[in-house]
């Protein structure tokens, strides 16, 4: 149950995010989905409108996520085999390349130099790091209990996961090199999907803490935890647009996975894709 102070706390975060100037309009939604068959990646304004299909393989394209400047996006795919593999392309879908890293789910390092990504490099998932020209290969976890779902920091020098460290899925963040491991949520539920605010404020998660998948924000340091969706349905993959206003998920609540966006207080929820295919892993991609 929430305290008073946490309420108020949640409540005057929301309204200077609500009142931020919504930059986020000039970006578009990125998601990756089943509707022509294998999982292929697409974009769509952020209304939901001028849905393009991105990757034309006859595999699976997973987890895009673009170049901070918006001109390419990192994703892995099976088009190589069943193993994923790590590619690129422009924001347009052309140029297709890469294949020579094993991973999945990349994400792009603020000054856009590295990937970080899940490896099953030693038969559980491990976060590394990459070049992202393919070189410098770092594995930054050794853990078997699984490490998955990573993100930088908006600081560039911090990375933030998902880590059964504690016995149950927990977030973490530690120093991009590896080192200084910390534990941000100690609950006997999954915690997962952690990403941070463009300021380095907040974080939102999802969490089944209360029964069932929702989403939820805290600050930087695992306090001040709120629930912003409750639908008794699967609610994961959030991220914060770039101005920080807003947070595209995705959710099962018509009964099969669509893409939708919420203020950053959990409010004025708006669906995005309706079909009755699998659309997933949403995030924003900056414009050119």
């Amino acid at each position: 149950m929430l305290t008073r102070h946490s309420f108020l706390a949640c409540l005057m975060v929301g309204l200077f995010l609500i009142a931020a100037v919504a930059e986020d309009e000039e970006a578009s939604i990125l998601f990756d989905s089943t509707r022509d068959g294998d999982w292929n990646i697409y974009s769509m304004n952020v209304d939901g409108s001028n849905q393009i299909r991105l990757t034309q393989s006859f595999s699976n394209d997973f987890c895009p996520w673009p170049s901070p400047d918006g001109s390419y996006i990192v994703f892995s795919s099976q088009r190589a085999g069943s193993t994923q593999r790590l590619y690129t392309m422009r924001a347009d879908g052309q140029d297709v390349q890469g294949g020579d890293v094993m991973g999945a789910g990349p994400v792009w390092s603020p000054d856009g130099l590295r990937y970080v990504f899940v490896s099953l490099i030693d038969g559980d998932g491990e976060i590394c790091v990459v070049n992202a020209d393919g070189t410098g290969f770092l594995q930054l976890t050794d853990n078997a209990c699984g490490d998955f779902e990573p993100t930088w920091l908006p600081d560039g020098d911090h990375i933030g996961w998902s880590s059964g460290l504690s016995g149950n899925a927990d977030i973490y963040v530690m120093q991009a090199n590896g080192t200084n491991f910390v534990q941000l949520t100690d609950e006997p539920s999954i915690e997962a999907y952690p990403n941070w605010s463009p300021d380095g404020s907040r974080i939102v998660f999802c969490s089944d803490r209360s029964g069932a998948w929702e989403i939820y924000v805290m600050d930087a340091d695992g306090d001040n935890v709120c629930q912003l969706t409750d639908t008794d349905k699967f609610n994961g993959t959030p991220r914060w647009s770039p101005d920080g206003t807003r947070i595209v998920f995705q959710s099962n609540r018509d009964g099969d996975s669509e893409i939708y966006v919420m203020d950053a207080d959990g409010g004025n929820v708006r669906q995005l894709t309706d079909n009755t295919a699998e659309d997933a892993h949403p995030c924003w991609l900056p414009q050119k």
